[in-house]
Formats: C-alpha cells, sequence, structure tokens
C-alpha cells in the first residue's frame, strides 16, 4: 500500500511494475515543483504545462529503463525537465517572438505592469551569466526554498559543491547587477 510518505525506492519499484498508484504519487509529489521551474525559464504558463507534461511521459516512456544510482528520482525528473526546456528555448533562439498579450501588457497596461516586465527581463538577463548548474542551484535555493542538504540530494552533488556553485552565482550576479559607477 502506497503511502504519502512512501519513499522513491518504493514508489520506481511499483511504477516500474505500472501500478497507477505509484505513477499518481510520482506526479502529484515532484508535478509542481517541475512546473515552477520550467515556469522560471519560460515565463509561459501554457508552454510550462505543456513542458511539464512532456516531462511525465518521458518519465513513463522510459521508466522500465530507469536504474537507480543512488540519486532521489526527483533529479532525474528535473534532468528531463531541464532538457526539454533547454530543447525549446533554441527553438526559439532560432525564430523568435513575443506574444501578442505581451505586447498588450507593455502598450496599455498600467506602468507597474511595464515595471514586473522590465524586472523579469533583466532577472532572465542577468542569469544568463550563470552556467546552467549554477542556475538550477539558485533556482532550488532561493525559488523553491531548498536547504543546501535538499538540493545536494536532488542535483546528486555534494552539499560543498552546491555551497561552491551558490557562491560563485551569488558573486556573478552581483557583478551583473552592480550599477554602473561614472
Amino acid at each position: 500500500m502506497l503511502t504519502p510518505t512512501s519513499t522513491d525506492n518504493e514508489l520506481i519499484t511499483r511504477a516500474k511494475a505500472s501500478d497507477p498508484n505509484a505513477l499518481a504519487t510520482i506526479y502529484e509529489r515532484y508535478s509542481p515543483g517541475i512546473y515552477r521551474y520550467i515556469y522560471y525559464r519560460v515565463g509561459d504558463a501554457e508552454v510550462a504545462e505543456d513542458l511539464r507534461a512532456e516531462v511525465f511521459l518521458r518519465m513513463l516512456e522510459s521508466m522500465d529503463r530507469y536504474e537507480d544510482r543512488g540519486w532521489p528520482i526527483s533529479a532525474w525528473l528535473y534532468r528531463i525537465a531541464r532538457d526539454r526546456t533547454i530543447d525549446l528555448l533554441r527553438r526559439q533562439q532560432k525564430r523568435p517572438h513575443l506574444p501578442l498579450e505581451a505586447w498588450s501588457d507593455l502598450c496599455d497596461g498600467p506602468e507597474g505592469t511595464v515595471d514586473v516586465q522590465m524586472a523579469r527581463e533583466e532577472l532572465h538577463r542577468s542569469l544568463a551569466h550563470l552556467t546552467e548548474h549554477q542556475r538550477m542551484v539558485i533556482w532550488l535555493r532561493f525559488i523553491e526554498n531548498f536547504s543546501v542538504q535538499e538540493v545536494a540530494q536532488r542535483l546528486g552533488r555534494t552539499e560543498g559543491a552546491v555551497k561552491a556553485l551558490q557562491h560563485r552565482a551569488l558573486q556573478t550576479l552581483a557583478r551583473v547587477l552592480e550599477p554602473p559607477t561614472d
């Protein structure tokens, strides 16, 4: 019987046996975080929902080949989400566009909407100066509010490595966001 506290190993074993309850528990446990991770990267709710669906579809398709390497299943799911998001962003770079809603927000919205949009764009530009691993650490630590230990588990790294990535990322962001001196 599955419980809300079932371990990843129990869930994986049962999911490999095509247990719908195990698959549903994995989805319920990790779907909100995967969605937030993708949404934070792409900034579009519909796209984030589509990519989240792709992540869990890939999980279903690959579950029988999943090998336990001592990392939580969330590390695997976040890796799939990262790969799907990168693929999408690469495709978008080839044909950039601005959704109609964004134009109307920028043109007709109140000044606050423009300020929020500008702040979001500045944040995305600043994060582009970080490595992929640094971005993941910053996202998990400050958006998801995970502890260093939880981030280390999710990414399959040591706590020291997570601290080092976070430190370098924050130093880079401080340099990038520092106002120019005249």
